[in-house]
């Protein structure tokens, strides 16, 4: 579902490479939603994802946003307050009673929320600070 294309690139090695670790994760959240049997319990395992989304997700922002930072980004105000309400609809995902009532339904609430956050943000949002960041040499 996730799969990696070059049009998403930011032709920054180390942001391509967290974007794609936020797929392998997005990938699995959606191997969950198919292996799915309502008559099992995966709460533990739905859980893990959530946290491994929440805490890779403000790790890359603000690897992101120090980037921006220290080259002198002029937009990164909007740009950090996307990223801010991307992570607090990411708690709201996780600590909603979606998760205890309807495991499959939260899970994939979860993940159209990440395909609309990589087509809406990645490739548009991202895509205004790539060349900027390429023009003082970043790759």
């Amino acid at each position: 579902m996730f799969d990696w294309k070059e049009s998403y690139s930011v032709n920054i090695k180390e942001i391509d490479d967290q974007h794609k670790e936020l797929f392998k994760i997005g990938n699995k959240l959606s191997s969950y939603i198919k292996g799915y049997d309502s008559l099992e319990d995966h709460y533990d395992e739905i859980k893990e994802v959530f946290k491994e989304l929440k805490y890779y997700t403000i790790y890359h922002f603000r690897y992101e946003e120090e980037l921006m930072r220290a080259n002198g980004y002029e937009d990164i105000g909007a740009h950090k307050a996307q990223h801010d309400a991307f992570i607090d609809k990411l708690v709201q995902l996780e600590s909603g009673g979606d998760i205890y009532i309807n495991q499959k339904n939260a899970m994939i609430n979860t993940l159209s929320f990440l395909l609309d956050w990589i087509s809406n943000h990645i490739l548009k949002t991202d895509m205004r600070y790539k060349p900027i960041l390429n023009e003082k040499g970043i790759y």
